[in-house]
């Protein structure tokens, strides 16, 4: 299947600021696509950028074939068929759900507002202004909006920052299920490893703002290109070094056992903490070398001396970065 977005070799600086070097990604048709980052990655600069907010300093952006921007061509955001949810909503407050909704209805949409309503799970809500909804609700009606544009893409700048911890399972389903309803592409950024893992189709890690790695979900986490990657996308823990490398296991690779289990193939050391995290413990394990981070389903004792035993195939020789 042929690329819907192309990003090319995208550089961006704000004065002598670097924010943006060398970015370059593609999206397929349908798919929805998380731009992971710490804070200053350059992930928002970048959903920016898409949008034509703001003009790249080098590099070219290409949707379904039409160049949104290059070295001669800057097509303006109203004519990008760009659809942003904004992560303050930005909801008009004097008008109604309904009112919100049909403002930036397109010609193009062949539903009708209750049509939309009934899709975002807000039935009988039409009337309410904003301030007499929850964040979750506003969220809905400010994706509604941007849907009934009928635009190409959706761009979503941290969808699930302003929702409530207990509501992010549901709601991260909920956003997957109504985008692929309406067969929509999406580009989501989030500083939250655990929204792109539910939500994305592929990833796309940026640190710094380079891109350090894009894949699917399983291919970011089981193979992660560096060692900043694998620590972005879950607890692991570096045993050694290989020709300058960094041997990493992820915390639920490593098994406590026994300390008179040991083999060729465990470690032994002292339990320093043992974290509750719903389900499990991730156990920290002082080694003679390492800080060692272990899963498992009963605390250990602090203090304790325990081994750690592990399987070679779980092993993994990434660059230190």
């Amino acid at each position: 299947m042929s690329a819907f977005l192309n990003i090319n070799g995208i550089h961006h600086a704000y004065g002598k600021t670097r924010v943006l070097e060398n970015c370059s990604f593609s999206a397929k048709q349908g798919e929805l696509v998380a731009l992971l980052g710490e804070s200053g990655s350059g992930k928002t600069t970048l959903l920016r950028l898409i949008a034509g907010f703001e003009r790249p300093s080098s590099g070219s952006i290409v949707l379904n074939e039409n160049i949104l921007v290059d070295r001669n061509r800057f097509v303006v955001p109203e004519k990008r068929r760009v659809g942003m949810v904004f992560q303050d909503y930005a909801l008009f407050p004097h008008l109604t759900v309904n009112q919100n909704i049909a403002i930036g209805k397109s010609a193009a949409d062949s539903l009708s507002i209750d049509d939309w309503l009934n899709l975002v799970g807000l039935d009988g809500l039409g009337q309410r202004k904003p301030h007499e909804l929850s964040g979750g609700q506003q969220q809905r009606v400010a994706i509604a909006r941007s849907l009934a544009a009928a635009p190409e893409i959706l761009l979503l700048d941290e969808p699930f920052s302003n929702i409530d911890e207990s509501l992010k399972f549901g709601f991260r389903m909920e956003l997957r299920s109504i985008l692929r309803k309406v067969g929509m592409n999406a580009i989501f950024v989030t500083h939250d490893t655990k929204d792109a893992l539910a939500v994305a189709d592929s990833i796309v890690v940026l640190k710094d703002g380079c891109i350090r790695q894009a894949g699917t979900p399983l291919e970011i986490y089981a193979q992660p290109a560096d060692t900043y990657v694998a620590g972005l996308m879950g607890p692991c823990s570096t045993l050694g070094k290989v020709d300058g490398k960094s041997v990493v296991i992820r915390a639920e690779h490593l098994n406590i056992v026994h300390p008179s289990q040991k083999t060729e193939k465990t470690i032994i050391g002292t339990v320093e903490h043992a974290l509750y995290q719903g389900g499990h413990y991730l156990v920290g394990v002082q080694t003679d070398a390492h800080l060692l981070l272990a899963r498992s389903n009963e605390a250990p004792e602090l203090g304790s001396t325990v081994a750690l035993g592990y399987e070679q195939q779980h092993l993994m020789v990434l660059h230190e970065r």
